[in-house]
């Protein structure tokens, strides 16, 4: 339970950075980083350079999630890296221990999944796809769960659609 509340947590913390709203960083250093999650990032992307380092001082009060704001690197226990290779740039979120917890990429002129389209189009008919998708993904239990978060437009509203890979809309 705690660690569904945590990639939870750090999925919206993803979704907020790429909204230009985001909760609680800190910028690290990569002396800063542990080995474990730098050795792991190296694993798992080996083709990707980092962009950068954050710490996502998440805590648990009583059941919830809370960021704090106070940070103290001993008490970190996520970091959020941003990777890129040439045609691609992540967002990949480790726990202290270098497990992948979650990536967020956003999609730049490359369409999704034929069948996510596809559903797309038949529940919005007459809405457009805005410029940004993002595909996200988390890791539960060494499985990948994949889904889409898409902003729709038409006739000046706006819409938040997400579906999972088959295109079943989620909400």
């Amino acid at each position: 339970m705690k660690k569904s509340i945590l990639i939870l947590a750090m999925m919206g913390l993803f979704l907020q950075s790429y909204a230009q709203d985001v909760l609680y960083s800190a910028t690290l250093k990569k002396g800063d980083v542990p080995m474990v999650v730098l050795k792991s990032i190296e694993a798992n992307f080996p083709n990707y350079i980092v962009k950068n380092y954050n710490a996502v001082p998440v805590k648990y009060v009583a059941g919830n999630v809370y960021v704090d704001n106070d940070v103290d690197l001993d008490d970190v226990d996520s970091y959020q890296v941003t990777i890129s290779s040439k045609d691609r740039e992540l967002v990949a979120n480790l726990d202290e221990n270098g497990k992948l917890m979650s990536t967020v990429e956003n999609l730049k002129d490359t369409p999704p999944p034929m069948a996510v389209s596809r559903s797309i189009a038949a529940a919005y008919p007459g809405w457009m796809v805005g410029k940004e998708t993002f595909h996200m993904i988390s890791y539960v239990n060494g499985k990948s769960v994949e889904h889409y978060k898409f902003l729709l437009t038409k006739d000046g509203k706006k819409k938040r659609v997400y579906t999972d890979v088959t295109g079943k809309i989620l909400r």
